[in-house]
């Protein structure tokens, strides 16, 4: 009993002594807070906190439980019921704040019984940005965004598709590892369950791995499809249905071939028809025959006059038919030039113009009338319904502004047209050779040698991309086929234009002959840069600063813009203004989806060209860039425009940018005197100083 009470007495001062030792040390420990409330500030020291990073609330937010479009609430924030909460005093500077651009891509349309997929990207933009667009029938939205990564967190992307109208793969939510500059790609297939407007949503949230899990939603769009069927029937139903209509139809048309009326097949042209055109206005017999027939219904057609339309080479002729009762019908635009051109126009009409633009938009009339023999290079017609006042000729712009120089055409130009056209735009990050290459001079002129070679060439052809292009003048080349060729307005020469490449302009050549090449052997007569050099040769620039050295660089930069419809040849002829302040558009051979300032920055060149220039010296004309308030107000006006289209209205580099290359581009038309082509060099020039 004494050996045990002598081990219980010393286990029991151990015992105080521990407890004493535990007092001392309490101090510094910190109490583990409850899961629904922070810690005070003053709970933990400092040194403490660095033991493992925390994001803060602003770098990691979170978002309260929202409605899904099928009705479910689905929670954005998500934490671990065993993660400790973040203090609220604790900061982080994250390592690395990534702007990236998301590409959404899916389908309008879809038919019962097929199925299509919908694509959501995640693009890393620290090289620049291009929009991918992997069907042409679908649709892509973009966005740009910031990704924040803290230190200590490894970073995922969580992306659902949802709908209550599809049956979606995978159905689950996707997660994937998000790796610093790497793009990265979520993809679901769609089988619709019924025809009718289907809903679907889709999701994005960012989710931070580490201490704690975090979770923030960063995208959220909800998209309209329309699921068509015949009858009610799935596509393979529709087939077999076909397929029995198919044998069904066969037996009536060989029963209606054996016992068809002999027709005498027309030609749907009028040799007696009499045109009538004004003195020095002279048609080619190509020309005479599509007029031929255009007005095959009529007796006389009375061409009053002619509207320039801008360089292409097309003509657009006012003419006024008449039939053979004497009787006159409406005013008429004609519109004449190279058949594919004429083509792409009306293409473009029913594309972008035909449910867009407002009434009183000049409307194509009749399908595109084709010659009746096939040539090299064959021309087309197009016909327009024309806008006036009963005995009021309307004019150009070019025609309007040098009588009276109103800068509120160039107002009404834009809210006639602007809201359904260049206010409609969307994210756009291009570089701007990928919208901007087109105005300026052909890469390459080439003419064609007599002879063959059994020595190796260096090779071009439809393929070659034009950053590969440094031959100088004088070397000889192998050209292979191009498959889009068109006849140049001088009518000796062809422009060759190759495949577009992603974010890249097609690689453009000016071919002095007539003869598209096959494999033949042709030599460098002029480069871009020498066309340019000779455009500006004699051209005092009033010591500011060449911009012919920055055109490489400029082309090169990245842009964050915007995209909308737009005109694409936005000149002083293809802008009609009638009595009453009424003005609209013809000439849609170039219309597009692109950059929306590219059209006002073309019209600005265009006004200093033949506006300006016949009005202002050089030096006066520089003094109106001294001051804003000093601003001619036709310039004035187009700037106003042109603030309303940019992606930031504070930065207007975009439009310095824009206007530079289209002061540049417009070097190239041979219609310009020497004093026209300095005011446009004078005005890169300005530009290049304070960009």
């Amino acid at each position: 009993m004494k050996i045990f009470g002598v081990f219980v007495w010393r286990w029991h001062w151990l015992g105080v002594l521990g407890l004493t030792l535990l007092a001392a040390c309490a101090p510094a420990a910190t109490s583990a807070p409850s899961f629904t409330e922070a810690p005070a500030s003053t709970e933990a020291p400092a040194s403490s906190a660095t033991s493992a990073p925390v994001a803060t609330q602003d770098l990691l937010p979170t978002v309260p439980a929202q409605e899904t479009s099928a009705g479910a609430a689905s929670t954005a924030t998500n934490i671990s019921a065993t993660a400790t909460p973040p203090s609220a005093d604790i900061t982080l500077t994250p390592i690395v704040v990534e702007g990236r651009v998301i590409e959404l891509e899916w389908p309008t349309r879809l038919r019962l019984g097929d199925s299509d997929s919908v694509r959501l990207t995640l693009v890393a933009t620290q090289d620049g940005y291009v929009m991918t667009q992997e069907f042409l029938d679908n649709e892509v939205l973009t966005q740009t965004v910031n990704v924040a990564r803290p230190a200590g967190y490894e970073l995922f992307g969580v992306a659902r598709l949802e709908s209550v109208g599809f049956e979606i793969a995978p159905a689950a939510e996707q997660i994937t590892r998000l790796p610093v500059g790497e793009t990265v790609t979520w993809r679901w297939t769609l089988t619709p369950r019924a025809a009718g407007q289907q809903r679907l949503t889709v999701n994005l949230f960012l989710r931070w791995q580490g201490p704690e899990i975090r979770e923030s939603q960063i995208y959220s769009r909800a998209l309209t499809l329309q699921v068509t069927s015949f009858l009610g029937l799935t596509t393979g139903q529709s087939m077999w249905l076909g397929v029995l209509g198919l044998m069904a139809g066969s037996g009536l048309s060989v029963a209606a071939l054996l016992i068809r009326p002999r027709v005498r097949r027309s030609t749907a042209i009028n040799p007696k028809l009499a045109i009538e055109p004004p003195p020095r206005l002279q048609l080619t017999t190509d020309e005479e025959t599509l007029v031929r027939m255009v007005f095959h219904q009529y007796a006389r057609v009375v061409i009053e006059t002619e509207f320039r339309s801008g360089y292409s080479g097309a003509r657009a002729l006012l003419a006024r038919p008449i039939r053979t009762d004497g009787r006159a019908d409406a005013h008429t635009i004609l519109k004449i030039g190279p058949q594919r051109a004429i083509e792409r126009e009306y293409e473009n009409y029913q594309r972008f113009v035909k449910d867009t633009l407002p009434p009183i938009t000049a409307r194509v009339q009749d399908e595109v009338a084709l010659p009746l023999r096939r040539t090299g290079h064959p021309l087309a017609a197009l016909r327009y319904t024309f806008i006036a006042q009963p005995g009021q000729r309307p004019l150009s712009l070019r025609e309007a502004l040098r009588h009276n120089p109103d800068p509120a055409i160039l107002h009404q130009l834009f809210e006639n047209f602007g809201p359904n056209w260049w206010q409609q735009r969307r994210a756009y990050t291009f570089r701007l050779a990928q919208e901007y290459d087109r105005l300026l001079p052909a890469h390459l002129t080439l003419s064609p040698i007599e002879g063959r070679e059994e020595r190796e060439r260096a090779q071009l052809d439809e393929r070659t991309f034009p950053n590969n292009i440094d031959w100088p003048v004088g070397a000889v080349l192998r050209v292979g086929r191009f498959v889009e060729v068109e006849q140049r307005q001088d009518g000796r020469s062809l422009a060759l234009v190759g495949l577009a490449q992603a974010g890249q302009p097609p690689l453009r050549v000016r071919w002095q002959s007539l003869t598209p090449p096959n494999g033949t052997l042709a030599r460098i007569t002029a480069t871009r840069a020498t066309l340019l050099k000779e455009f500006t040769a004699n051209l005092d620039l009033r010591g500011l600063p060449d911009p012919l050295p920055r055109l490489p660089e400029w082309l090169t930069e990245t842009v964050v813009g915007t995209q909308s419809t737009i005109h694409g040849d936005l000149n002083l002829e293809n802008v009609l203004v009638g009595p009453g302040g009424f003005v609209w558009l013809i000439d849609f051979a170039q219309t597009r989806d692109g950059h929306p300032l590219l059209d006002f920055a073309h019209l600005e060149a265009e006004i200093i060209a033949h506006i300006l220039a016949p009005q202002f010296s050089a030096e006066q004309y520089l003094a109106l860039w001294q001051t804003e308030t000093g601003q001619h107000p036709l310039l004035a006006a187009l700037h106003i425009i042109a603030t309303r289209c940019l992606a930031n209205s504070t930065q207007p580099r975009e439009y310095d940018l824009a206007l530079a290359l289209a002061c540049l581009g417009a070097l190239k038309y041979p219609n310009l005197d020497a004093h026209a082509r300095r005011l446009l060099y004078l005005t890169a020039a300005r530009l290049g100083q304070r960009l």
